[in-house]
């Protein structure tokens, strides 16, 4: 599965607004939860919010550094979410601090 980049919040939250409907997987450190479509927005909004205040507090950090994944941005699936701790010089990034997709789906 192929994700794209979304180095900007602003689109990130144009993309949560095209979640509709389904069960979906939200996951953080290997515990999983099953969500609505309603409630998988309103956490991936929180966590924007939480990206946000990284940004903002920690000036080092580009505008654009890129976050937020998505498969399919006109209609996404599945988002992987790093946190701080993916910045560096490492070719490869560590595990994801938040995996969010559709049940049906596995990741």
């Amino acid at each position: 599965m192929r994700f794209y980049g979304i180095p900007s919040e602003d689109r990130v939250l144009e993309i949560i607004e095209l979640i509709r409907e389904g069960e979906w997987v939200f996951e953080e450190k290997g515990k999983k939860e099953i969500l609505e479509a309603e409630q998988v927005r309103e956490r991936l909004r929180s966590i924007v919010e939480e990206v946000k205040s990284w940004k903002i507090s920690n000036k080092h950090i580009p505008s654009a550094t890129t976050f937020f994944f998505v498969h399919e941005p006109s209609e996404p699936k599945a988002f992987k979410i790093y946190d701080l701790s993916s910045l560096g010089c490492s070719n490869s990034l560590v595990p994801p601090r938040w995996k969010v997709y559709r049940k049906e789906l596995s990741l």
